[in-house]
């Protein structure tokens, strides 16, 4: 069943984060107060629309995203997606993206953007999924931890 996020939700989907993205190829270390942290960051603005997959009754895929305004319209920006390890593969994240562009279109979005690293098998997920690299954007960071001013 897929439906709304709820804040009720917040400890099951960032057990579910952890699962994902402690899985290769990421194998990224985040703890479950870390998960929640994002997770609750994510979801609680009035723009913020989360989504969870329940499957025999537990949660095993999480999406959180926003809508913002944009030139051409609204658009849903996908900030997390992801799904347990022991689940990926198997339909369950496609099914989900499938009820979220419903759900966006039905909201007025025109568009949904997300971002996720070349390479790595999220990125054939949304391709599979009918979303296109744009070859003119690309992912720019700072980092700021060692910097002085």
């Amino acid at each position: 069943m897929i439906r709304k996020y709820e804040a009720c939700d917040l400890s099951e989907c960032a057990a579910v984060f952890c699962s994902a993205f402690a899985a290769a190829p990421w194998n990224e270390n985040w703890t479950q107060a870390l998960a929640e942290a994002r997770i609750s960051e994510l979801t609680g603005t009035p723009y913020s629309r989360g989504f969870v997959y329940e499957k025999d009754g537990r949660i095993v895929a999480v999406a959180a995203g926003r809508i913002c305004t944009y030139l051409h319209g609204k658009e849903y920006v996908i900030d997390e997606f992801c799904a347990a390890a022991e689940i990926q593969g198997m339909g369950i994240g496609s099914a989900l993206m499938r009820q979220i562009i419903a759900e966006m279109r039905a909201e007025g979005c025109v568009s949904i953007v997300l971002q996720t690293t070349h390479g790595y098998p999220s990125e054939r997920f949304y391709i599979k999924n009918g979303f296109q690299r744009n070859p003119g954007m690309i992912t720019m960071y700072r980092l700021l931890a060692d910097e002085t001013i």
